[in-house]
Formats: C-alpha cells, sequence, structure tokens
C-alpha cells in the first residue's frame, strides 16, 4: 500500500503544480484605437517644389483630422510571482492620414506624369509588440503599470485620388508606449502614450529626404482585450 501512496502523492503533487502554473499562461485577443496629432512639417517642400506647392499646403494646414489607426490581435502572456508578466501580441492594423501633401507617383509603381496630391492615405500593417506589465493592485480590479514596444510592417499602402496601391513589404516605424492597465475579470485595458518614435520614410510621399525620421509627434492608444484561455 505504501508503494503505491508514494506515487499517488506525486502525481497529486504534479498535478496540483501544473495548475498553479498553467493559471499563470494566458492567450488573449485585442482591438484597439490609436489617434495621433499629425505631421504638418512642411518647409522641406521649397527645396524640393515650386514655391506656390508650399504655400498650397500651408492653406490646408488645418483642413486634416488626427491620424487614426485600428486593430485587432491575438496575445500570449505569462505571469511571474513577482506580479511581473512579459507577453507578446502579434495584430492587423489600418492606419489613415489625410495631411494635403504631395504625392510621389512614380514610388507607387506608377510611370504617369501627374502632379498628385495626397486627400487620405491607407496603411496596412502587421504589428508585433512586446509587452512588459506589473501589477500595483492584485484584487478583484487589477491595476499596473505597462511598457510595450510595437514593430510596425506595412504591406500594403492605398493613397486617394486615382486609387494608388502598393503591395510590398516595407518596415514601417517602431514606437515605445509606456502606460497603464485595468483589468477586471477577463477584461483588460490598457492606455499608453507615445514616448518614442523612430519612423521610416514612406517613399510615395513628399517628405524631407531622411531616411528614418525621429520626430515624435504626440499619440494615445487604447486596446481592450479579453483571456480567452488559461493554463
Amino acid at each position: 500500500m505504501k508503494r503505491l501512496m508514494m506515487p499517488l502523492v506525486y502525481l497529486t503533487f504534479l498535478f496540483i503544480a501544473y495548475n498553479v502554473d498553467g493559471q499563470n499562461k494566458t492567450l488573449k485577443i485585442f482591438t484597439g484605437y490609436s489617434i495621433g496629432k499629425v505631421d504638418k512639417r512642411y518647409d522641406f517642400l521649397y527645396d524640393e517644389y515650386p514655391t506656390a506647392i508650399a504655400n498650397t499646403v500651408i492653406r490646408h494646414l488645418d483642413d486634416n483630422s488626427p491620424d487614426d489607426e485600428y486593430f485587432i490581435g491575438i496575445g500570449y502572456f505569462k505571469i511571474f510571482k513577482n506580479k511581473l508578466s512579459i507577453g507578446i501580441e502579434l495584430d492587423y492594423s489600418r492606419m489613415i492620414q489625410d495631411f494635403f501633401i504631395p504625392v510621389n507617383v512614380y514610388n507607387l509603381g506608377e510611370r504617369f506624369d501627374v502632379f498628385v496630391w495626397r486627400e487620405k492615405s491607407y496603411y496596412h500593417l502587421i504589428q508585433t509588440v512586446p509587452e512588459i506589465k506589473f501589477n500595483v493592485l492584485d484584487k478583484k480590479i487589477k491595476l499596473g503599470l505597462s511598457f510595450s514596444g510595437i514593430g510596425n510592417v506595412s504591406f500594403l499602402k492605398h493613397i486617394e485620388p486615382y486609387n494608388l496601391k502598393a503591395s510590398r513589404i516595407e518596415y514601417f516605424s517602431t514606437e515605445l508606449y509606456p502606460g497603464i492597465f485595468m483589468g477586471y475579470k477577463r477584461f483588460n485595458l490598457n492606455v499608453g502614450v507615445r514616448a518614442w518614435h523612430w519612423k521610416y520614410r514612406d517613399d510615395a510621399i513628399a517628405n524631407n529626404g531622411l531616411k528614418v525620421d525621429p520626430y515624435n509627434p504626440f499619440k494615445m492608444r487604447l486596446s481592450l482585450s479579453y483571456d480567452i484561455y488559461k493554463w
């Protein structure tokens, strides 16, 4: 009987340990929205275009809406005993920009010689989002601090008018967001403000000629997640 009891105790211990550890891993689904201040820089246009072009941009400086970004995704998180959790998300995102500025049609694969103004740009992105969270309040309602980085890869851009499109994979930008989060049951709300931005300039849009640009206008990111599975 004793020989039977020891394996049973051992198996019971493994079962308990597995379930305790299992509650530390979570699979989440995400949806969210980001709003950003418009990049209204135009001084470089005087070096590349006739003065009338820059003056036209100036007249339209306030005829725009904030940069919008909508995203959905899935993520995996692991919680450690010190209230620290580390995770990774994979998102699909669509970014919309409508600042009135010239378009370089040749960088979209077009061969017609027509001057085009951008009315709207739609960027379709894949995002990888590593994230660290620290629980300050870990009770029925959870509150804490978060820090996430976002790597954006563009795979399709669509520029209006003329229905200009380019389907090519390009690294778009890297962003860092400190923030706060609140959790209740299986729902979690995260709010972050962009602290650092390293953008790869789009050659299809008139820009200052930089390959990468550290300019960081204000941007806020909100995401809502739901824990679909824990183990």
